[in-house]
Order: C-alpha cells, then structure tokens, then sequence
C-alpha cells in the first residue's frame, strides 16, 4: 500500500502529540487552566465503503457559535500513533486540512485507490481528525489538540448483505486458558463483526467491558472473564450487543456452559 505523505507550513503538526503530552504534565504541576472540550463533529460512527463505489462522502462539522475551527483528516491502517505525515491507508481524502467557521460543515470524500485488499472478507482502516487548538487570548488559559477516530471498513464487491445477518453462524464458548475462564467468540463470516458489551446472563448481570472489540472476519476473540476458582460458574448464557452498519445495537443472547 502506498504511503501518503503531505507537507504543511503549520510548524505545530510535526510530533504534536508527543508535544502535547509533555505539555500536559507541565499544565499538571503548575495548575493552569485548560481546555480540552471539541467543537467539531462527524455526521457517522463508521464509514463502510462498499468496494466498487467511486466514493465515499460524510460531513464534519463544527458546532460552535463563536469561533472556526481547522482540522487535519488523515486515515491509517491500524497504527493509532500514526500522524498524518507517516500514516498508510489506500485512500485518498478531500480535503486533507480545513478551516470550518463556527455553525459550519465541510463534506470530506474518501476515495479508494484501488490497491489489492483481500477480495473474500472485510478490511479495517481508521479515520482521524485532528482538530487543532485556537490561540487563547488568556495568559492562564491553554487549549489542547482533540483528535476523534473511528473506524473505516472496506467491504469487497464480492461480499453480500449486512454483517448482522450473519449473526446465527457466530459461536460464543466458555474455555480455560492458563488459570483463567476466557470467553472465545468465533466469527466464520467475512465481516468484522464490532460490539458495544459482553455480559453474561441475558438480563446482563455480570458485564465486561469490551472498549470496542471486534471478531475478526474468519476469526477469533479471546475476551479474559476472570480467575477459576474466584468466579461462580451458575450462568447459563452469554449476551452480546453488537453494533449494526448504522451504529445501533443488535442484541443476541446464546447458551453456555462452563467445562467441568
């Protein structure tokens, strides 16, 4: 896959979240106020660019009513520390920079390049948008760079329907591994198939967090329950809320059994 690169004459992109982080214990120590509170919004909580289309286009919006706001959008394979200057995907966005006035919206199109992607199952990429800080007129007060990414699935022409249609082929089991109750889901579809919650029991009674786990198409997922011995084995299903193309929760509740 082709690396994109491009020059600004903003000296503040550069190693900015290193930057940030330092300048963070600083504010820390010497208790300065700060602000960290975004204006800018994206109309989607997920893109899914159907192969075969020419384009994909969302709204990012700035919803403010007093001040602009300039973002950098950029996409990258998986690296969350990628910046803009090094980050790799196979799309290309217009525009790479903008300045949004306050109540404004830009609408950004991503374009596939067309480079070779597996053609039986999805492939993940994710969106960020850096939105940078305005100057502060207060001497007291620092505002810091807020960056929002979400992710980008790259469906194949091949692959047809919705990832929750394929929901009744996904098996959930209760294993040990080490000294451990390990929860293992096993996704045999072509989707990346993302949730909200794990818990078990279908009226939710032990819930772990997921903090956006997927079951990889063609898969598995492993997610830790906790030590054997310190976890009564009394429940008798797991209940998974997956997340639809749309951003809405599908729940499936399937039985279990712990081994003996």
């Amino acid at each position: 896959m082709n690396k994109h690169s491009y020059s600004y004459s903003f000296p503040l992109f550069p190693g900015l979240f290193k930057a940030f982080s330092v300048f963070a214990v600083s504010l820390l120590v010497f208790g300065v106020c700060t602000r960290a509170q975004a204006d800018m919004t994206i109309d989607t909580t997920r893109i899914i660019y159907l192969g075969g289309k020419r384009d994909v286009t969302f709204k990012v919006s700035n919803v403010s009513k007093e001040q602009p706001s300039f973002v950098q959008l950029w996409l990258d394979d998986g690296n969350s520390s990628a910046t803009a200057e090094d980050a790799v995907s196979p799309f290309n966005l217009t525009p790479p920079v903008a300045r949004i006035n306050a109540g404004a919206s830009q609408v950004v199109r991503m374009v596939f390049t067309g480079e070779p992607l597996p053609p039986d199952r999805e492939s993940i990429f994710y969106f960020n948008m850096l939105e940078l800080p305005q100057k502060s007129s207060a001497e007291s007060k620092i505002s810091f760079a807020v960056r929002t990414r979400i992710k980008v699935f790259y469906r194949p022409e091949g692959i047809k329907g919705e990832p929750i249609s394929g929901l009744d082929q996904v098996t959930w089991k209760i294993v040990q591994k080490d000294k451990e109750w390990v929860a293992e889901g096993s996704n045999p579809t072509p989707f990346y198939l993302s949730f909200f919650s794990l818990a078990l029991d279908d009226n939710e009674k032990f819930e772990f967090s997921v903090d956006g786990d997927m079951l990889p198409p063609m898969g598995k997922l492993s997610i830790r329950l906790g030590e054997v011995g310190k976890m009564k084995q009394t429940y008798k299903a797991i209940k998974v809320n997956y997340i639809n193309d749309y951003g809405g929760a599908t729940p499936k509740v399937l039985p279990i059994s712990f081994p003996k």
